[in-house]
């Protein structure tokens, strides 16, 4: 009797801790500082990594199963720091194929997050894309799935590409988003991870410069994970020198405590930023820096390895008046 009275108050502990862990996150997402979006007066665009969104090999209750999708409670924790963000436009990275991009959608149009508008990239990685979800209409779709680079003597190819779209705020004002998930720092046998990453942010430079002097007028935000910290040449080369026409400015932006790591590395105990949203000169006057930052709710480590980032983009004065959103 005692052996079966311990082992029923160990199961009730085990459910209130889960219990208590699941509450924690819901006051965190739904009571944290990152205020609602103010549709109709502003935007706001984020970037979220979600972290193997897809089937893979995973360590179940002890057990390694070969095709695993990515846990229930780690979707629903998902769910729930999106809707803390309010994104108006939202980046997903590491989202898998498209039955998981639809399962994402479906759960968070269930917890009242519908953003009807969709752009979602196959490019050279089968296993891992990038998607974007938007509350404004899509204009313009230039996304680039095949991106052939000189690295060594080799002909490799972008993993991810460059998602590329244009959304319409308010009729006649238009901003450019691209999103990016740049090779990771994993190794591989054939070539060095570093020198693709850098022949992608070289591109990179170049495709905004291309834009950007076609139109200098261009309202450009360039975001996503870029594998890379701000230190490293792959970054300050996609920035470019600050002096430039045409460069872009990495936002530093910060959590509630100031704190600006986007990222956990458990493997190495590490703590990094390697996750950005850039904007072009055009857009600068135009941030509402107090509604912009990381989004770090207690129970971020639930869902992902990343927190999202998140900016808020004030009404232009000379954009033309457009009807709320119901």
């Amino acid at each position: 009797m005692r052996s079966t009275l311990t082992r029923t108050g160990s199961a009730v502990r085990s459910y209130l801790i889960i219990f208590q862990s699941v509450a924690a996150c819901l006051v965190a997402a739904y009571g944290s500082e990152v205020p609602e979006s103010a549709s109709g007066q502003g935007i706001r665009i984020a970037t979220y990594n979600v972290e193997n969104y897809l089937p893979m090999a995973r360590r179940i209750n002890g057990q390694l199963r070969t095709n695993a999708g990515k846990p229930e409670s780690q979707k629903e924790a998902v769910v729930r720091i999106i809707g803390s963000v309010h994104p108006d436009v939202l980046g997903l990275i590491e989202i898998g194929d498209s039955g998981q991009f639809a399962d994402l959608q479906r759960r968070l149009r269930k917890a009242g997050i519908d953003l009807p508008h969709v752009e979602y990239l196959q490019a050279a990685d089968s296993t891992r894309h990038l998607a974007l979800i938007s509350r404004y209409p899509i204009t313009e779709r230039l996304s680039q799935n095949d991106i052939p680079l000189r690295v060594n003597g080799m002909t490799l190819h972008s993993p991810r590409g460059i998602l590329d779209v244009t959304v319409e705020r308010a009729p006649g004002d238009h901003i450019r988003i691209l999103c990016v998930h740049l090779k990771a720092k994993m190794e591989v046998a054939e070539y060095d991870q570093a020198d693709l990453r850098e022949a992608e942010a070289e591109y990179l430079r170049r495709y905004v410069r291309n834009i950007l002097r076609s139109d200098p007028a261009t309202g450009l935000v360039l975001m996503g994970d870029f594998n890379d910290t701000k230190n490293e040449k792959a970054i300050r080369q996609i920035t470019g020198n600050p002096e430039w026409p045409d460069s872009l400015k990495a936002l530093p932006l910060a959590d509630d405590r100031g704190e600006v790591w986007t990222e956990y590395w458990s493997a190495a105990d590490v703590y990094s930023r390697i996750d950005y949203i850039m904007v072009s000169k055009k857009l600068e006057s135009e941030i509402d820096h107090s509604q912009s930052g990381i989004a770090r709710p207690s129970c971020w480590n639930d869902a992902s390895d990343h927190c999202p980032l998140f900016l808020s983009l004030k009404k232009p004065s000379s954009a033309k008046p457009t009807k709320a959103t119901p």
